[in-house]
């Protein structure tokens, strides 16, 4: 049966497409088991915490390509601020963490992502959205997508090769 069109307008309804963050689970503290790197970005006044499930830092350790079920977490904080906004830094010269305000989350199953066009498409990944305390946050993850498209050859992943050094 062909798709209807609207009476306003030309074009045909979108298809319904299954793929969305709304798969994509708020991991539990074993998932988020794994950190592998922490990264400060002080231009944007954030420090990011990377974690991986067990079985997916063994994965990449071992050389594997990400497996289906393979979970990757980043804990976004604010950077603490001094008076007059700068970020400060600890004795090492890292950024200070201040509250934890977003978690954004990475993973892949089998099947994945084959609804979404080719511009888009991540492999199997999906991604996610969390705030702080775990509730879904913004369900547009095209961004997300757009960004890690042109990490295909790091199996969509920025972080890869600190992943691979995870221990």
């Amino acid at each position: 049966m062909a798709p209807s069109r609207s009476a306003s307008c030309c074009c045909p309804p979108r298809p319904r497409l299954s793929a969305g963050p709304e798969k994509v689970a708020f991991p539990s503290g074993d998932q988020r088991s794994v950190l592998y790197a922490d990264v400060d970005r002080p231009d944007i006044k954030q420090v990011r915490r990377l974690f991986a499930a067990p079985e997916t830092a063994r994965g990449a350790r071992a050389g594997a390509p990400r497996p289906a079920r393979a979970l990757l977490t980043m804990e976004i904080y604010a950077a603490r601020t001094d008076d007059r906004g700068e970020p400060l830094r600890d004795g090492n010269g890292r950024l200070v963490r201040g509250d934890l305000t977003a978690v954004f989350v990475m993973e892949k199953r089998a099947g994945w992502g084959a609804e979404y066009p080719d511009d888009l498409r991540n492999g199997e990944w999906e991604y996610a959205r969390f705030t702080a305390d775990g509730r879904s946050g913004p369900a547009d993850t095209r961004a997300c997508l757009g960004c890690h498209k042109p990490k295909a050859a790091q199996a969509y992943v920025f972080s890869s090769e600190k992943l691979i050094g995870a221990r």
